[in-house]
């Protein structure tokens, strides 16, 4: 769809950071399989009350009684619940309370499983996210990348009444399938929303030029819309010679050696940090058009997909800045990532 300078749901906001305390509310998340093992384990391990499990993920008590006793019918549960389910369950919420997140997804994954068979089962979840989570009139807002393809491919063809998309990063000059305006389209098409296009490059040529394209009103009017999101989801990118911004040919290798050298492992959107959480500044940051540094912590939903353990570094570093709010990924990485913090 075209770019749109109104809706209803655009003025007035209230923007800023609000984190949820440790132990509030958590969005629930939870197809059969993954219900069945978090309200076993919530009940078996953590000991809370069925009222308590209720309450915490958003069930009705009965839903929570019936999920205990398939729980039991299943074998999911006999004297304890199974190593595998319990031990990921507890590294997500150990890694979530380490690193101040409302809570981190665990994607179960085969040790017969290639890369793309994990990148899709992510990518699934991140779609299962979008469709849980969603509600009529909100803004989501979205980024880059082939995670975020995943996703974008995942969904279902399902209408959410009067949806806003937006892009978060300029255009690539690419013909690959997960460019920022090709996942934005998907997403839209899938949830048959709005769809607010940055049209204009990711990076140009000098801080000069950014500022004047940033002058335009059509480009700060689609900028204001990204802001707005109530959900903004991204990939977590690294800074290597296979980086997918690499392989789009917007970046040459001379200036991921520049984001190395000053220390930069990761980012999100175009956004770059260190393993600390700290923002890279300099010639790239100031050439960039999207969403900025400030704008990222002002949004106050941010989920990452992620997978690989390659990423490693850059998953580290993305928990570290304090911008995630939420976290959906592979076991494997989320294992990797506890063992390097």
């Amino acid at each position: 769809m075209d770019q749109d300078d109104s809706h209803p749901t655009l003025g007035g906001r209230k923007r800023g950071r609000k984190k949820t305390a440790l132990g509030s509310a958590r969005t629930p998340l939870l197809d059969d399989k993954n219900a069945l093992a978090k309200v076993a384990w919530l009940y078996h391990h953590r000991k809370l009350t069925q009222q308590q499990i209720a309450e915490e993920l958003g069930l009705s008590r009965p839903t929570v009684m019936r999920l205990l006793k398939q729980a039991t019918d299943e074998g999911l549960v006999t004297i304890s619940l199974r190593l595998d389910i319990l031990r990921w369950l507890e590294i997500s919420d150990r890694m979530s309370k380490k690193f101040g997140l409302k809570e981190i997804f665990v994607v179960p994954t085969s040790t017969t499983d290639s890369e793309s068979d994990v990148m899709r089962a992510v990518g699934k979840t991140g779609a299962l996210y979008l469709e849980t989570n969603l509600k009529a009139d909100q803004i989501l807002t979205i980024a880059w990348g082939q995670m975020m393809f995943e996703v974008a491919r995942a969904l279902s063809d399902k209408p959410v009444s009067g949806l806003v998309v937006a892009q978060s990063f300029g255009g690539l000059n690419s013909g690959e399938s997960f460019n920022p305006s090709r996942v934005t389209s998907l997403v839209g098409e899938k949830l048959h929303a709005r769809v607010y296009h940055l049209y204009v490059p990711a990076v140009v040529a000098t801080k000069e030029l950014r500022a004047v394209l940033l002058a335009d009103p059509g480009i700060g009017a689609a900028l204001d819309i990204a802001r707005q999101a109530s959900t903004f989801m991204a990939g977590i990118g690294k800074v290597e010679s296979n980086a997918t911004i690499m392989q789009t040919g917007f970046f040459d290798i001379s200036t991921i050696d520049q984001l190395r050298a000053r220390g930069a492992v990761g980012d999100i959107s175009g956004r770059y940090f260190d393993i600390k959480g700290n923002r890279i500044l300099g010639d790239v940051e100031d050439r960039l058009i999207g969403l900025t540094w400030d704008d990222l912590q002002q949004l106050q939903n941010v989920v990452a997909v992620v997978c690989g353990r390659d990423k490693t570094a850059a998953i580290l570093g993305a928990l570290r800045t304090g911008l995630l709010d939420y976290l959906i990924i592979d076991d494997k990485t989320l294992a990797e990532v506890e063992k390097a913090g």
